[in-house]
């Protein structure tokens, strides 16, 4: 009975290899001159087991020889891993690729249960959760971790096998993508170091790419005032304070748009969504990437800063006009260097600022050009210490400004008489010496005539 079975399957095999184009059940039926209703049962035993083909036109079913591989081919050439398993997870074929992962061989693996193999390096019990659940989940990848060598990822396909006695299994196909889901995790990892580092920077920063919001960062919505989903839909030049729009303009070029490459830097007020103002310092740099641009905007909130640097400006500009409308000569010096002399100094000395800039104080007022005369008891350099002495005496901690008068010689030639006091001052580590002189010409003259009166007297009364 068996003989005769095996014998129509193969009849039938024979007959289909001579048509290709495929036989209906009534074709094959008649070429056989056996029954309809058998032919049909030995044409699903065929369809079943694989070796047959079908197609069905309209009403009709066509059957075709199956083109098939052999298995054992696919196990020899293939790169995955393959294993065949039988309804009861017996392993009964499995490829060279496979027993290399497991460091098993065939013989300790074929015709036993999965379940029981004991790999010595490799830990495969994902596997085996997968098996034992029936293949439900086998389009997640599988894992094993080889001891000493880290782990292998796999995706795997579990295909229903139906033998040539008909019985039905699986093909397992592992395909290794070790290298693919590595690099995913590294490209995870960086995304998710820049995103720690773009939501912890004291910066905003905000992405475009072709022109569209794809990225910004807490920070930026703080400095704005706009939420994200407001952000995602703006074009950054619209939150710049009109008055310097065109600034922007002219930095970005036409409608607010950077450049196809480089850097720009600029400084800029912007105007919050509350309608406050806040000064920035923006930055953008673009890249181009194959066929799409990418646009880096940075923003630096620095009102605080501008506040003190105008604060400052605004503190210099008083000093500034404070020591040009004083009746005294103010002199600076910083390391031995005149860094500020004001008007009334140049009106005393007859020298201009940029030639007192260029002298030092020595220079300015060298002992040649001292006028021997009525002060000489006070400023001779027996009786009383040089100028350049005072200056370098007198310190931040001085408990009484230096003092000094003389007489010295303008630029013209003309006389002029001199009190001068020196302060000092330390801020950071930098001194500044502060030297104001008084022009006190007329009043040493008219103490002058009354001594010379005073002497006249004397000598008549003498």
């Amino acid at each position: 009975m068996m003989q005769d079975y095996e014998h129509a399957l193969s009849l039938i095999k024979d007959l289909l290899k001579k048509n290709p184009g495929g036989m209906s059940v009534t074709d094959i039926s008649n070429a056989l001159n056996k029954n309809k209703n058998t032919i049909g049962r030995y044409l699903d035993i065929l369809l079943i087991s694989g070796h047959v083909d079908m197609r069905t036109y309209g009403m009709a079913k066509v059957f075709t020889l199956s083109q098939r591989v052999p298995l054992s081919a696919m196990l020899s050439y293939s790169k995955e891993l393959i294993m065949v398993l039988d309804k009861e997870s017996r392993i009964i074929d499995v490829n060279d690729n496979f027993l290399m992962l497991l460091g098993l061989s065939r013989k300790d693996t074929l015709g036993k249960n999965i379940t029981y193999l004991s790999p010595p390096a490799v830990d495969v019990h994902e596997l085996l959760e997968t098996i034992s659940a029936g293949f439900k989940d086998s389009e997640n990848p599988i894992t094993f971790e080889i001891k000493d060598k880290g782990e292998r990822i796999f995706k795997q396909k579990c295909i229903p096998t139906v033998f040539d006695d008909g019985g039905k299994g699986v093909t397992i196909i592992l395909e290794d993508i070790t290298s693919h889901v590595i690099a995913q995790r590294q490209i995870k990892e960086r995304e998710e170091r820049f995103r720690m580092m773009a939501e912890n920077i004291q910066d905003g920063l905000i992405i475009m790419e072709n022109g569209k919001n794809v990225y910004v960062n807490n920070r930026i919505s703080e400095i704005t005032g706009y939420s994200f989903e407001e952000l995602w839909k703006m074009n950054p030049v619209l939150i710049v304070a009109p008055e310097d729009r065109k600034k922007v303009e002219m930095v970005f070029q036409k409608s607010g748009m950077p450049p196809l490459s480089g850097s720009r830097d600029i400084l800029v007020w912007i105007m919050r969504k509350d309608k406050k103002r806040r000064f920035v310092y923006g930055r953008s740099t673009i890249l181009q990437s194959g066929k799409n641009t990418y646009e880096f905007f940075i923003l630096t909130d620095i009102t605080e800063l501008k506040s003190k640097e105008t604060a400052l400006m605004e503190s210099e500009q008083r000093f500034r006009t404070m020591a040009e409308n004083i009746q005294d000569g103010l002199i600076i010096i910083e390391a031995g260097t005149i860094v500020f002399t004001n008007r009334r100094i140049s009106e005393i000395t007859g020298y201009s600022l940029e030639e007192m800039m260029q002298m030092g104080f020595s220079d300015l007022v060298s002992w040649e050009k001292i006028v021997a005369g009525d002060a000489e008891d006070t400023l001779h350099p027996t009786k009383r210490e040089k100028i350049e002495e005072i200056i370098k005496n007198t310190r931040p901690d001085s408990p009484v400004p230096g003092e000094f008068k003389l007489s010295i010689q303008r630029k013209d030639g003309r006389k002029r008489f001199i009190h001068g006091k020196v302060t000092a001052a330390e801020q950071s580590g930098k001194v500044s010496t502060y030297i104001t002189m008084t022009d006190i010409t007329e009043f040493a003259e008219r103490e002058q005539v009354l001594r010379d009166q005073i002497a006249s007297l004397q000598q008549r009364m003498g």
